[in-house]
């Protein structure tokens, strides 16, 4: 039996600390899923910084516009709720970086394993930017041996993320997950087509996640996994998903159920 696992990296792989500011009450919001805040209204999008935070936000000038400094670095759309307008990301004329920086500076207190990711979330229909967010966290310590198991059981295994590129390469390293079979700063539709070209290969796959972003690639795969140990998830991923689970190393025992249903059907 060909079978592939596609994890998701926060909140599957990942503990992640999210420090998500509310620009329009200066407030900060406590387990918030950045993908239920752009469910919530049509036209927003989850804009993504690809660079190193600490490189190209940390030492800038604080008064520098968001639209300016999105003009020199690297970005991608991570999740949106459609229709959205890609101009729109670049219209507001007000919220500064150091909008960035107050959540930056936040993170900045916690002993994190994977790096740091910032991103904004934007209302493109009306061009305003109404959150920024900044992005951490440590491997869940089982992962590393789940990952371990899954490779003995001949399982391909694979991270689709929409986190910025050298956040997943960094995961892959703790977690023992080979380089090529990482997909960074993927979005919903991508994570989708990744499952179902493994499954043109032949292959059995299941989608583990804990977003909205991730149902997508949970609805096309053979077996939906939604994770609950993170402590938060998205409605939409939970009522999709057809099995839960409360720590990411009961996967090996569904793989290994799967294995031996498989052989036992076989051999009839």
């Amino acid at each position: 039996m060909k079978l592939a696992v596609v994890f998701d990296s926060a909140g599957t792989l990942v503990k992640v600390k999210r420090i998500v500011k509310e620009i329009k009450t200066q407030k900060f919001l406590c387990d918030r899923l950045t993908v239920d805040i752009v469910d919530e209204k049509v036209g927003r999008a989850l804009v993504i910084i690809k660079d190193d935070p600490l490189e190209v936000i940390d030492k800038e000038d604080p008064e520098k516009l968001i639209t300016e400094l999105l003009k020199e670095v690297n970005w991608g759309i991570s999740y949106c709720n459609k229709p959205i307008d890609k101009e729109g990301i670049f219209k507001d004329k007000k919220t500064k970086v150091k909008e960035l920086q107050d959540t930056l500076n936040i993170m900045k207190r916690f002993k994190i394993q994977t790096g740091y990711g910032s991103a904004i979330i934007v209302d493109t229909l009306s061009g305003v930017i109404e959150y920024t967010i900044t992005t951490g966290g440590c491997v869940f310590p089982e992962v590393p041996e789940t990952i371990r198991k899954l490779k003995e059981l001949g399982v391909k295994v694979f991270i689709a993320s929409g986190d910025r590129k050298e956040f997943i390469k960094r995961l892959a390293e703790l977690t023992g997950v080979d380089e090529k079979y990482i997909m960074p700063e993927a979005h919903q539709e991508q994570k989708r087509d990744l499952v179902l070209n493994l499954k043109k290969e032949g292959y059995y796959v299941i989608m583990v996640g804990d977003a909205a972003n991730d149902v997508p690639a949970m609805l096309e795969s053979d077996l939906s996994v939604v994770t609950l140990q993170n402590g938060t998830v998205s409605k939409k991923a939970l009522e999709t998903a057809k099995i839960r689970i409360y720590n990411i190393k009961e996967i090996v025992d569904i793989c290994e159920d799967l294995i031996k249903i498989k052989k036992a059907k076989k051999n009839k």
